[in-house]
């Protein structure tokens, strides 16, 4: 009887000719979001690669030049493409893909899309996800508002009734046809979707399984909207009353919630604007984390504890009779400053910029914790977080990016420090040298590293799903026969 059923609910979804045109408009509208977003991947993957080769080629062909004047002058490097951003750009047209690496400096990361198209991109960006996100629960708002209330209002309720099949059997034949008619709309562009993206280039392993988890996080999504919808539909007295309590929903998940929680977000932990993170990072420069210690007394106290360790007498210096060997301990003294100097700082920038990030990390909290009250918070957190266009993807790429300018700088301190020797700040390096420097070998985390950041998310969305069914089951029991 439940195939019965659910034939001919498909059967009556399929004739509604308002149904195939709204299907086939949503799902144009997907493939053209996801042309636009390969198009956008391309042309991110095109200027990444040519970013990259004119930043090697300056570095590698600086010519000849002191190591510590080499990390002044600095290099760049970049965050990795992924194809998976044609369906979710998620924050990355917001935060720089691109770091700046040099010495005394930690740089945010910058040359972001939103920065390069002017306003455009305030207005928000037009993707597969903002499709499904957005237009999808509508689409099965539209399919499915009507599966008990058309039935009531027509009377034709009590005569299926009267043939011996019960509402458990009516119930299970509407969900699954809702569900058939949305596999039918969703699956050739789901299909469209992964060929485009394997022709990008996304057809290794990794992407793969983005690709799985975001499908099935979807579906849950989906499922959420699928069983409000068959909820209202049993519970409200008309059609027209089933599709206002729907759209009235959707309306306060996907477009008001959101924006409140964003707004309570940066309520309960508001950020520092730019200059006065600035300003914090200045002053402790001079004066430590403190406030009250002074940075020339620190360096002066590291380095002679150093030279007493090793042995070497300052105050000897202006006795040694071989000018080159004295000059080769001052050179060395100037190697520890260096040395210290960095270290200095690179405590002072990795305090600052950590708080800055967990300020930012408790806000994506507050968002997490938001899921509970809208299923359209917790799967645009999850999309991104799969696509890995989400803040913790971000943060995990600049921590590496710092970790590795630290090395990057301390090895061209060593090398003034070991290879200067008499001739102190005249030395000059070559190619060599440049050539020998670490190389950028950032790998971006597991696929599911957005699953452990958000889990409240995704345990969110599962628990709407639930909650979503077992009201719809509740009220397919207990629906009015009139």
């Amino acid at each position: 009887m439940i195939k019965h059923v659910a034939r001919k609910e498909v059967r009556e979804i399929v004739r509604d000719g308002r149904m195939r045109l709204l299907g086939v408009i949503v799902i144009i509208l997907a493939l053209a979001a996801l042309a636009f977003g390969a198009q956008q991947a391309i042309r991110a993957q095109e200027a990444r690669d040519n970013a990259m080769e004119r930043a090697q080629k300056q570095w590698e062909g600086q010519g000849e030049r002191n190591p510590h004047s080499a990390a002044h002058y600095g290099t760049h490097v970049f965050a990795p493409t992924s194809v998976v951003t044609a369906i979710d750009p998620g924050v990355s047209p917001y935060l720089g893909r691109s770091v700046e690496i040099k010495a005394h400096k930690r740089s945010l990361a910058s040359h972001s899309e939103a920065q390069d198209s002017g306003g455009s991109k305030r207005l928000g960006s037009f993707s597969v996800a903002s499709v499904f996100l957005l237009l999808i629960p509508l689409l099965i708002i539209a399919l499915g508002y009507g599966l008990w209330s058309r039935e009531r209002e027509r009377g034709t309720l009590r005569q299926v009734l009267s043939t011996g099949v019960n509402q458990s059997e009516l119930f299970w034949g509407k969900t699954l046809a809702l569900f058939f008619v949305l596999l039918i709309l969703l699956i050739p562009a789901a299909l469209i979707i992964v060929g485009v993206l394997w022709g990008l280039g996304g057809g290794d392993e990794k992407t793969l399984v983005r690709l799985g988890l975001l499908a099935l996080s979807y579906g849950v999504y989906f499922g959420v909207f699928a069983g409000l919808t068959l909820f209202a539909s049993a519970i409200a007295r008309t059609s027209r009353g089933a599709l206002v309590t729907m759209v009235g929903l959707w309306g306060f998940f996907c477009l008001v919630t959101p924006r409140a929680a964003t707004e309570v977000a940066g309520i309960l932990q508001p950020l520092p604007s730019q200059a006065e993170l600035g300003r914090q990072v200045a002053q402790s420069l001079k004066t430590g984390l403190d406030g009250e210690t002074d940075k020339d007394v620190f360096i002066e106290a590291k380095v002679a504890d150093r030279l007493e360790a090793e042995g070497i007498s300052e105050d000897a210096l202006e006795f040694f009779t071989d000018e080159a060997e004295a000059q080769r301990i001052k050179t060395y003294k100037d190697g520890l400053i260096l040395k210290f100097t960095a270290e200095w700082e690179n405590a002072i920038f990795d305090h600052y910029i950590k708080k800055f990030d967990d300020q930012v990390d408790a806000q994506e909290s507050v968002m997490d914790g938001v899921s509970l009250l809208s299923p359209y918070v917790a799967m645009r957190t999850l999309s991104a977080a799969l696509s890995g266009t989400d803040f913790a993807h971000h943060r995990h790429f600049t921590a590496y990016a710092e970790a590795w300018r630290q090395g990057f700088v301390d090895s061209l301190n060593q090398a003034f420090a070991e290879k200067a020797g008499a001739q102190g700040w005249s030395y000059r390096a070559g190619p060599e040298l440049w050539k020998n420097a670490p190389p950028f070998a950032y790998q971006p985390p597991k696929p599911t590293y957005g699953l452990d950041v958000h889990f409240l998310s995704a345990l969110a969305l599962l628990g709407w799903l639930l909650m979503a069914f077992v009201l719809a089951r509740w009220a397919a029991g207990r629906v009015r026969v009139v």
